[in-house]
Formats: C-alpha cells, sequence, structure tokens
C-alpha cells in the first residue's frame, strides 16, 4: 500500500470519527432539552440512530472537502524559498 492511500485512509476514519462524535455530542444536547415524557424509547432510539448517520456523513463531507482541499493545493504552489535579490531589494541595504 502506497503512503498516498495509508493517508487517504488515515483521513477518511479520522474525518467519519470526527463526525460521529460531533452527531453524538448534538444528540446529547437533543437529550438534555427534550423532556423525556415527550418521547419515547423508540423515538430517542431512532433520533440517537439519525444524529449518529448524520455525524458519519459529515465526517464523510469532511473527508472530500480535505481531499479537495489536498488536491487543488497542486495546482497553487506556494513561494519559493530562495529568492534572488532583486533591484528593489539591493537598494534598500
Amino acid at each position: 500500500m502506497s503512503k498516498k492511500t495509508i493517508g487517504l485512509i488515515l483521513n477518511l476514519v479520522g474525518s467519519v470519527v470526527i463526525g460521529v462524535l460531533a452527531g453524538q455530542k448534538f444528540f446529547a444536547i437533543f437529550d438534555k432539552t427534550v423532556p423525556a415524557g415527550s418521547m419515547t424509547d423508540l423515538v430517542r432510539a431512532g433520533t440517537h440512530t439519525a444524529y449518529l448517520m448524520s455525524g458519519a456523513i459529515f465526517g464523510v463531507v469532511i473527508f472530500l472537502w480535505t481531499a479537495l482541499a489536498a488536491w487543488l493545493a497542486r495546482f497553487f504552489p506556494g513561494a519559493s524559498k530562495d529568492v534572488t535579490p532583486t533591484a528593489t531589494t539591493a537598494s534598500m541595504r
């Protein structure tokens, strides 16, 4: 397996973990704010599943966004590190 493939897999796993943790956190907020008497166990379980699945989808979106940014970075190289003195910088001395 190449380093590029390993990096993509680690990025995907990390992004999905972040998304699922965000879904879990948002479910905890939902669970605290909605009164217990207004929902059944079935609704609570369904809502928890929905939050976790939306968190996983959110993680995939994070992965796609970072993969796109890494792919686009090839087309926008940074400034060169070995800068030769120009007339402007030479006159400043």
